[in-house]
């Protein structure tokens, strides 16, 4: 609950017990209400990222076939995490789809990276959670799948917020998040996996970007998800707004740094080896919003591609592959970058400000004071 306890201990004690707590429920719920009704997409506040316009959605759903679940456990005064899922295809026990890992900064864990870059498939969902809880997720994945695959699940620590080794998240909330995914708009801000997360030291979580390629150059869809739970204040830059620096206040404890989960997904028909070199782009959405990648944070990023279903099981000796042209990449490569940054900057607009583990706060970027800065720098 939010500013429960600080107000607990102001209050006149000669009102009951039963008065008082009704009371700051009630405003809790109203702080909250009100915080939420607020949180906007960073799109709605007229800032357009990039050159490309987004899909539908502006969301990695755009590209079909694609599906989002969550499991958000948001309980008590100290369980704030979650588990998400990214659901590559419709039949995932049927069709693997091409894939391709990267990692830029390794203080973290992603598993199933080696099988992905050594195969050139994805033959799991794409899963996110907290750091203790990847081997739970990791079972949960497991005996949802038909067949015997190595899952994919990527962490980011949320132990400020969480009481990480209370182990909350449990395999079954992993099959939950897999089993109601479904495609159209997807929740962002404090829900599954970012529930308990934290980005330039503003209450974060999940954020999503799309970006259609003009018909002329081919007309494909881009979309981003991400877990975002790192980088400094005074680092955040908006579309190159200094707007760290410019709301120096509401700050945390510091800490370490956190990780950045990306996973990208594109109805391009690309190799592994292409869709390795959209990994590498997704660096570069990265860095606009300001982090240098820490020696304490982790990175890792995934893409795949739905344009080829590889079968898991066939008597054909030989598949063939539909693959883009190379000089065909670069309109992807922007699209990658583009989405990067504004499913960053989503997820912390669509947070909401979170109180958790030992009363500790974690406030949400203030909308006002972010028009406020951008308008200072001529937007």
């Amino acid at each position: 609950m939010l500013v429960t306890m600080s107000l607990y201990r102001k209050l006149d004690f000669s009102c009951s017990i039963p008065i008082i707590f009704v009371f700051l429920v009630s405003l809790s719920i109203s702080l909250s209400a009100q915080d939420k009704s607020r949180r906007v997409r960073i799109r709605e506040l007229g800032y357009e990222i990039g050159i490309y316009s987004p899909g539908p959605y502006n969301a990695i759903t755009d590209v079909e076939g694609v599906r989002v679940g969550h499991v958000t456990l948001n309980r008590g005064s100290d369980v704030r995490t979650g588990v998400t899922a990214v659901i590559p295809n419709s039949d995932m026990d049927t069709y693997s789809v091409v894939g391709a890992a990267f990692t830029i900064h390794g203080n973290g864990e992603m598993t199933g990276m080696s099988w992905t870059n050594d195969s050139g498939y994805i033959e799991s969902p794409i899963m996110l959670t907290n750091t203790l809880s990847v081997g739970a997720v990791h079972e949960g994945v497991a005996r949802h799948l038909k067949y015997i695959s190595l899952p994919i699940v990527g962490e980011c620590y949320d132990g400020y917020l969480n009481n990480i080794r209370g182990l909350h998240v449990r395999p079954e909330h992993a099959i939950e998040a897999i089993e109601t995914a479904t495609a159209g708009p997807v929740d962002e801000g404090c829900v599954g996996a970012g529930t308990g997360m934290r980005c330039y030291q503003f209450k974060s979580g999940i954020g999503t970007a799309s970006r259609r390629i003009p018909k002329e150059q081919g007309g494909y869809v881009v979309g981003v998800l991400v877990n975002a739970n790192g980088g400094r204040r005074h680092q955040l830059r908006i579309d190159g707004v200094p707007v760290g620096q410019e709301i120096p206040d509401l700050l945390p404890f510091q800490g370490k740094d956190g990780s950045f989960i990306i996973v990208i997904a594109t109805d391009a028909p690309l190799t592994h080896r292409q869709l390795r070199q959209l990994c590498l782009r997704a660096t570069h959405g990265l860095a606009r919003t300001g982090t240098p990648s820490t020696m304490s944070s982790g990175e890792f990023v995934i893409a795949f591609s739905t344009a080829n279903k590889i079968p898991r099981q066939t008597n054909n000796k030989v598949l063939s592959l539909r693959m883009l042209q190379n000089q065909n990449l670069d309109a992807l490569y922007q699209a990658v970058i583009e989405s990067t940054e504004e499913a960053i900057y989503n997820s912390m607009t669509m947070a909401t400000t979170s109180v958790g583990k030992k009363e500790r706060i974690v406030h949400a970027i203030p909308i006002d004071r972010l028009q406020k800065t951008m308008k200072k720098y001529g937007y």
